[in-house]
Order: C-alpha cells, then sequence, then structure tokens
C-alpha cells in the first residue's frame, strides 16, 4: 500500500482538522496518527518501516499521511519526488504574523518555551522560517508542478470550512461528504499547562508509545478533547501572552516578500487578504 498524498505543511494552520476530516472519508486512509516525519526525520528507518503504517489501507483511493515539517525540507521534498513524482500534495498557509506566535502559544503550552515573544524569535528560528511559503512551496512547485499541489488558506477554514473541504475533496477525486458537528467547532485552542510536571509526564508516556508502534492509540490520546481539558486549560483574556505593536510590523515587514511571493507562485491574493498592500 503505497502513499499517494502528502499533507507537507504548514504548523498551526488547522493540520489537526485537516486530518479529522479525511480520516472519516469512507475512500481515504491516513496513516494512524499525525508525523510520521519519515521523509525528513526517519528516512533512515528505511521504506519496510514506513509503508508498514498503510498496510490496513485496503482498496482506499487516497493513502497518505499528514506531516507539516516536509514543506520546509528541501531533503524530503527530493525523497518524495523519488519515491512518487505524481505524488499529490496539500499545504495550508496562514498569515505568518499569526501563525508564528500561534506556534510560539503552542510552545508555551508545551513546555518548549518559557520566554516572552519578543525572545522566543531570537531563540526559536523556525517561528519565522515556517512562514516562508514562497521560499519552501518553489521548490516543490518546480519538481511536482502546480497542479499536483493543493494551496488552501487558513482564513477559508475559520470562514467557511464546508468550501474549504469541498476544495479538498474535488483535488483529491474524492466524492465530498457532510461535516460532522466536531469539524464545525475549533479543534485545539491556544492553552496552558494545569501542571508542567504532569504534561511533561504526559509526553514521555506519548514517546513510549510511540516507540511501542501503538501509534492509533497515541494519535487517539492526542485528539482527545478530555485529555486536553485535563492537562490545558484555555488563556483568559487576562493571562494569554500578547504580540508588540512592534514586532508585528517588524515581522509583517520580514514577512512582505513571501507574501507577494506566494501570490505569483500560487495564484493566491494573500496579500490583499491578509492586509499587506
Amino acid at each position: 500500500m503505497i502513499p499517494n498524498f502528502l499533507y507537507i505543511g504548514t504548523s498551526k494552520a488547522g493540520s489537526t482538522w485537516i486530518y479529522n476530516l479525511l480520516n472519516h472519508h469512507p475512500d481515504i486512509y491516513l496513516a494512524p496518527g499525525k508525523g510520521l516525519y519519515f521523509f525528513d526525520g526517519h528516512f533512515q528507518r528505511g521504506w519496510s518501516w514506513y509503508l508498514s503504517h498503510f498496510q490496513a489501507a485496503g482498496d482506499r483511493k487516497v493513502i497518505g499521511e499528514i506531516s507539516h515539517s516536509y514543506l520546509f525540507s528541501p531533503e524530503a521534498c527530493a525523497r518524495i519526488f523519488d519515491s512518487n513524482p505524481e505524488m499529490r500534495l496539500m499545504a495550508c498557509v496562514r498569515e505568518p504574523v499569526e501563525r508564528s506566535f500561534s506556534a510560539y502559544l503552542d510552545g508555551v503550552k508545551n513546555g518548549q518555551i518559557h520566554t516572552g515573544f519578543e525572545e522566543a524569535l531570537r531563540d526559536v528560528p523556525s517561528l519565522v522560517d515556517r512562514g516562508r511559503y514562497a521560499t519552501h512551496l518553489r521548490r516543490y512547485v518546480e519538481r511536482f508542478g502546480r497542479q499536483n499541489i493543493h494551496v488552501a488558506v487558513f482564513d477559508e477554514l475559520g470562514s467557511d470550512p464546508r468550501s474549504f473541504a469541498a476544495r479538498l475533496f474535488a483535488f483529491l477525486e474524492v466524492e465530498p461528504i457532510e461535516l460532522s458537528p466536531r469539524l464545525t467547532g475549533k479543534i485545539m485552542p491556544a492553552a496552558r499547562p494545569r501542571s508542567r510536571r504532569l504534561v511533561k509526564l504526559a509526553k514521555g508516556m506519548s514517546r513510549v508509545a510511540k516507540r511501542l508502534g501503538q501509534r492509533r492509540l497515541r494519535g487517539r490520546i492526542k485528539r482527545s478533547r478530555l485529555i486536553r481539558n485535563l492537562l490545558y486549560r484555555q488563556f483568559t483574556h487576562e493571562d494569554r501572552p500578547t504580540m508588540e505593536p512592534q514586532t508585528r510590523r517588524m515581522l509583517q515587514e520580514r514577512f512582505r516578500e513571501e507574501v507577494y511571493g506566494l501570490d505569483a507562485l500560487i495564484g493566491t491574493d494573500c496579500a490583499t487578504l491578509w492586509d499587506y498592500r
């Protein structure tokens, strides 16, 4: 069972929602849990290990996985092309300043970042690099062609999830399905740990489950709202971290060329949508 579809990025742009949507479709099989990271992080494990995650695919029309770091890896791009030059790819882009800040909040939530946003921008390069959509998408367009890449915009997921889903199903050439109630709400809102020690323990148990091959169980636990509510609480208006106005302006200037480059490459009008004009 060889994959013919990959979600390649970015993070903090609805990938959990997309996973739940596709996993619900009868003609689509996704590897259990998000994040195999084979083409960039685990390529040395070999094809037998990778393909073992798709053995239960049966006769599904679409077989794939979601690993949102592939977009930023030149090695992953080359390896994916070598494995299947006709691979269908999906990327979802989000206004890069908001994506950067959302990734920062996620790092705070998971105990990976302990500083303010401005300090984190200096210490965590991926907060900025993963918003350089034009730079990273260009290598995929050059190899796979524009027709094999579906680029969605996160804003549409928030404003019209049914249209967002319909466009993706059309790209994958499968029949549209009705969205379940759980797909019409926010999946993973920003939150902070109730107990850093408890979150650290949970993360350790998750890594053990991953090593033992329990990806399906691990994925269900990670997506469980009950577990998330036990580990985290949503930020209130009073304790939610904020971004300084001058920081936002600085980041917009850094991303401006990338946003215009994305529009030229893909045919979007994100410069207008995200108010970069």
